[in-house]
């Protein structure tokens, strides 16, 4: 849909069922160049949700919905990411192998990505084992600068394939 809007759109992440992207208006809608509006409007709900059956669409599957809308994104690896609105209570957070409750922040991601130093975490929580409870505590690299799935380039922001 690149051709469909303006180039001020672009990817920040991708997994297996969902697409962060940046745009430059407040909406898709918005940023669709003023000579193929005719063209997106007959098109559109093949790949998002329409206004008349918005709520049964929503459980459609194959289509685009809106997960997650804010001020920015902070991505250090696939499945660790911090996204952040107006409203800290709106973020949202992915630390892959890291509980929620470990109190990773914003700042957090920031300085991983300023000083590509990592960031430890504790996580706790219990293990039943012989029909006991145990309680456990363990300290691990919660966020790093690393990120074995693409070549990070000078800038600390833009990627490029491996040359592998």
């Amino acid at each position: 849909y690149q051709r469909r809007v303006a180039i001020t759109a672009g990817m920040l992440e991708m997994d297996t069922d969902s697409l962060y992207m940046a745009l430059s208006g407040t909406s898709l809608e918005e940023i669709v160049k003023p000579e193929l509006r005719s063209e997106w409007e007959r098109e559109k709900t093949i790949w998002f949700p329409s206004e008349e059956n918005y709520a049964h669409d929503l459980r459609e599957p194959g289509l685009f919905k809106v997960e997650w809308q804010g001020k920015g994104f902070v991505g250090l690896s696939a499945k660790t990411y911090f996204c952040f609105s107006d409203d800290p209570k709106h973020d949202k957070l992915s630390t892959k192998g890291v509980n929620k409750s470990a109190g990773i922040t914003r700042s957090d991601f920031l300085r991983v990505k300023e000083t590509k130093e990592t960031v430890c975490a504790v996580n706790r929580g219990f293990l039943v084992k012989n029909n006991q409870t145990f309680s456990y505590e363990m300290e691990q690299k919660g966020l790093s600068f690393f990120y074995c799935k693409r070549k990070v380039l000078d800038d600390g922001i833009s990627t490029t394939y491996l040359d592998i």
